[in-house]
C-alpha cells in the first residue's frame, strides 16, 4: 500500500550512514519504489506532507537524528546497567548446574520406575491368574459341596423319615427327601459313583415314607365317616394344610394316590348322599299339597261331608283355593341368594313348605357344596371332577322330583319350579359349576313336561264336565277356578317358556268359554237368566285378572264377550214388561221414518195399538222399574255389577221409550187425542236416578 511504501522509505533513510550524500534518493528512485505512482500520492501522509510544504529529504534526515538520539540513550543505559547483567549472567549459569544435576536425578527416578512398573505388571499377572484359580476353586468347591448337600442323606432324615409319626413336621422331611430323589434323578447325578451307593437307600425311605403317608392320608378320609361333623372344617384341619404329602405321592407313587383318591371319593359320595337324604327327608315332612287331581278346573267342587263321601271313588277333592292362588308363594323367588333352609328351625315352627320352597333350599345347598368340595379338590388332588362324588346325590334328587311331579297336579307350583330352576341355574354358572348344569336342564325338562299335562288335563276335565244340577245365576265355580288360575299363571313368567305357555293359556281359555256358554248356560231356560249366568261369570274372571294385575289378552276376550252378554241382559230384561212396547216401535219406526216411508205406509201404522201401549206404560211404569231392580238385585249379587246393569236397563228403557214418544208425535202432528196418558221423560228420568243411587 502507499503508506507502507512511505514507512519503508523513511526506516531506510533512517538506517543510511550519516556521511551518506543526503540526495542519495533521488526523484526517479522514490518512484521506482512503486509502479504505480498514483497510488503514492494517495497516501495520507504523503498527501499532508505535500500539502504542508515539508521536504521529505529533510524530514528523512530529522527522523535519522532522532532515531540515533535513541541509539545513544540506549547505549548509554546497557552501560549503566552492564553490572546487574553479569550477576544476571552468572545466575542463569548456576540455574542451568543445577538443573543439569536434576535433569540426572529424574533421569535415574525414571529408569527405576521402569524397573518398578515391570515388577507391577508382572505381579498384577500373578495376581490374575491366582485370582483364576481362586473362583476355578470356589466353583468346585461350591458344585461339590452342593452335590455332597443333595446327594448325603443324614442320619436325622433317616430316623425322622422311618420313626417320626406323620404331622405337619413329617411334611417338611418329606420336602427334603423329595429334593433328594429328584436330584438323584437327573442324568448329571445318575451317573456318578456317590449316586450309586446312595441310590438304594434313598429308595429304601422313599417307600417307607409312601406307605406312612399311604395309612396317614387313608386314616384322615376314615375321620370324614364320622357324623355330626362339618365336611368342610375337617376338609380343612385333616386332609388340605397336608396337600403337600398328596403331592409327593403324585410324584412318586401315583397307584398310591388313585387309591387315596378312589378311597375319598367313595367316602364322600356316601357321605354326601347320607346327608342330602336326610336333610330332603326333613324338608319333605313339612310339604303341604296345594292340589290334587280333584282340583282340575272340571271337577265338581266338594259340597260338604257325607257319609257315603268316605266310601266314593271320587278323587280327593278340598284342599282350597290354594290349587288356583299364587298367594304369599311368590316370595320364593326373593329368597334365591339366602342361604339354604335349617331343617331343625322348620321343624320347630311347624312351617308348612311347598315344594318349590324344598327344591330352592335343596338346590342351593347342592350349589353350595359342589362349589365348596369344587374348590378344596382342585386344592388338593390338583383336578375338579366332582361327578363321582355327586352322582348318587344329584340322582336322588332327581328321583324326588319325579316322584313329586308324578302325583303333582299344582300347575302354579310347576311355573314356580321352573323360575326357580332358572334362577338356581344363573348362579350356577356364575359359579362356574359345569356338574349341575345336566341336573337343571333335566329339572326343566321334567317339570315342563308335567305342567304340559296338568293343562292338558284341566282342559280334558272342562271338557268332559256334565254338571249334575242346574246350575245358579252366580258365578259359576269353573269361572272362579279359571280366573284364579290364570292370573296366577300370568303374573308368573319363567324365560323361556312363554310363548309356550300363551298358546296353552289360549287353548284353556276357549275350552272354558265353549263351557260357560254352550253347557252351563243352557241349561237355564229362559235367555234372560242365560246372560245373567254368563254376565256373573265374565265379570269375575275379568275383576279377578284385574285385582291381580294381569290385564291381557285373555281379560280383553273376556271384556268383550261381557259387553255382548250385557246387551243382550238388557233386551231380554225390558222384554218382561215392556216387550210390546219394543216390538212396536221396531216395527212402526220403519213406517214413520221421515224421507223414507210413503204416504201408504203411515196409513198402515197401527194408532189404537199406541193408545193402548201409552195407557199401559202410563198406568205401569213406576211398578215395571221396581220389578227390574227387584229382578237386577236378584241376578247380580255383586254391587258394582248391578248397579252397571241396573244403569243400563233404565238407560234403555228410556230410550225405548223416547223412540216411541218420537212415534207418537210422528202419527200425531198436532197432538195425540190421548196426550194426557204420555209420562214425561224428566219425570222417567227423576225415577230412574231414584233406582239408580239406590240400587
Amino acid at each position: 500500500r502507499p503508506s507502507a511504501r512511505v514507512a519503508v522509505m523513511v526506516e531506510c533513510a533512517a538506517l543510511a550512514p550519516a556521511n551518506e550524500d543526503a540526495n542519495v534518493f533521488s526523484d526517479e528512485d522514490l518512484l521506482a519504489l512503486d509502479d504505480d505512482p498514483g497510488e503514492f500520492q494517495q497516501d495520507s501522509t504523503v498527501q499532508e506532507a505535500l500539502a504542508n510544504g515539508i521536504d521529505l529529504r529533510q524530514y528523512a534526515q530529522e527522523v535519522e537524528d532522532a532515531l540515533r538520539s535513541v541509539e545513544r540513550e540506549s547505549i548509554h543505559d546497557y552501560i549503566k546497567e552492564s553490572e546487574s547483567l553479569a550477576g544476571l549472567h552468572t545466575q542463569i549459569r548456576e540455574c542451568d548446574t543445577v538443573l543439569d544435576s536434576m535433569e540426572s536425578m529424574l533421569r535415574g527416578f525414571q529408569t527405576d520406575l521402569a524397573s518398578i512398573s515391570a515388577q507391577i505388571k508382572y505381579l498384577q499377572d500373578e495376581s490374575l491368574s491366582m485370582n483364576v484359580k481362586l473362583r476355578n476353586r470356589k466353583s468346585a468347591e461350591t458344585q461339590l459341596s452342593s452335590f455332597i448337600t443333595q446327594i448325603v442323606v443324614p442320619p436325622e432324615l433317616i430316623n425322622n423319615i422311618c420313626e417320626s409319626e406323620v404331622n405337619e413336621a413329617y411334611l417338611e422331611y418329606v420336602v427334603e427327601l423329595n429334593k433328594k430323589v429328584t436330584f438323584a434323578k437327573q442324568d448329571s447325578t445318575a451317573m456318578t459313583s456317590a449316586c450309586a451307593d446312595i441310590a438304594p437307600e434313598l429308595e429304601k425311605l422313599r417307600l417307607r415314607s409312601v406307605q406312612k403317608i399311604r395309612d396317614f392320608l387313608l386314616g384322615r378320609v376314615a375321620t370324614l365317616k364320622k357324623k355330626f361333623t362339618n365336611i368342610q372344617i375337617l376338609q380343612q384341619s385333616a386332609l388340605l394344610k397336608f396337600k403337600g404329602l398328596y403331592h409327593f405321592l403324585q410324584e412318586h407313587a401315583p397307584e398310591v394316590t388313585s387309591e387315596i383318591k378312589e378311597a375319598y371319593t367313595t367316602t364322600m359320595s356316601a357321605i354326601y348322599l347320607r346327608h342330602i337324604k336326610g336333610y330332603l327327608g326333613g324338608l319333605m315332612l313339612q310339604r303341604v299339597e296345594v292340589a290334587t287331581k280333584g282340583d282340575l278346573l272340571g271337577v265338581e267342587e266338594w259340597s260338604g261331608f257325607s257319609a257315603s263321601a268316605l266310601f266314593s271313588s271320587k278323587p280327593g277333592h278340598a284342599r282350597g283355593d290354594g290349587a288356583y292362588k299364587l298367594g304369599d308363594r311368590r316370595a320364593v323367588l326373593d329368597t334365591i341368594q339366602e342361604p339354604p333352609l335349617i331343617v331343625a328351625v322348620i321343624a320347630q315352627e311347624a312351617a308348612a313348605l311347598h315344594y318349590e320352597a324344598v327344591f330352592r333350599s335343596v338346590s342351593t345347598l347342592l350349589i353350595d357344596t359342589v362349589g365348596s368340595e369344587f374348590d378344596f379338590m382342585r386344592e388338593f388332588f390338583g383336578e375338579t371332577d366332582t361327578d363321582n362324588i355327586f352322582g348318587k346325590s344329584i340322582f336322588y334328587c332327581m328321583e324326588n322330583i319325579e316322584s313329586m311331579l308324578v302325583s303333582s297336579w299344582d300347575a302354579i307350583g310347576c311355573l314356580l319350579l321352573l323360575q326357580v330352576n332358572h334362577e338356581q341355574r344363573s348362579v350356577m354358572m356364575n359359579k362356574q359349576l359345569p356338574l349341575l348344569s345336566n341336573f337343571f336342564q333335566r329339572v326343566q325338562v321334567l317339570v315342563w313336561s308335567r305342567f304340559k299335562t296338568i293343562m292338558e288335563a284341566h282342559v280334558q276335565s272342562l271338557a268332559t264336565y256334565a254338571p249334575k244340577s242346574v246350575a245358579e245365576v252366580h258365578p259359576h265355580f269353573v269361572a272362579r277356578r279359571y280366573g284364579e288360575l290364570v292370573a296366577s299363571l300370568r303374573s308368573l313368567k319363567p324365560p323361556g317358556v312363554e310363548p309356550m305357555l300363551g298358546n296353552i293359556l289360549r287353548v284353556l281359555r276357549t275350552e272354558v268359554e265353549k263351557t260357560l256358554s254352550e253347557r252351563l248356560s243352557r241349561q237355564h231356560s229362559s235367555r234372560k237368566n242365560q246372560a245373567a249366568f254368563l254376565i256373573n261369570s265374565y265379570d269375575l274372571i275379568v275383576s279377578l285378572m284385574s285385582e291381580r294385575g294381569v290385564r291381557g289378552e285373555d281379560s280383553v276376550h273376556f271384556e268383550q264377550l261381557l259387553d255382548s252378554v250385557k246387551a243382550v241382559f238388557v233386551e231380554e230384561e225390558l222384554n218382561v214388561d215392556h216387550g210390546r212396547m219394543i216390538s212396536y216401535v221396531k216395527q212402526t219406526e220403519p213406517l214413520l221414518i221421515q224421507g223414507a216411508s210413503s204416504s201408504g205406509d203411515a196409513a198402515r201404522v197401527d194408532r189404537a195399538q199406541m193408545e193402548v201401549l201409552l195407557r199401559a206404560f202410563h198406568d205401569s211404569w213406576k211398578m215395571g222399574i221396581e220389578t227390574i231392580n227387584r229382578d237386577v238385585i236378584k241376578s247380580f249379587a255383586n254391587f258394582k255389577l248391578g248397579m252397571d246393569i241396573l244403569k243400563q236397563v233404565l238407560t234403555q228403557l228410556l230410550l225405548y221409550y223416547t223412540r216411541f214418544l218420537d212415534l207418537v208425535k210422528q202419527a200425531y202432528p198436532s197432538g195425540a187425542p190421548f196426550a194426557q196418558y204420555i209420562l214425561s221423560i224428566p219425570t222417567l228420568m227423576n225415577e230412574i236416578k231414584n233406582f239408580s243411587r239406590n240400587f
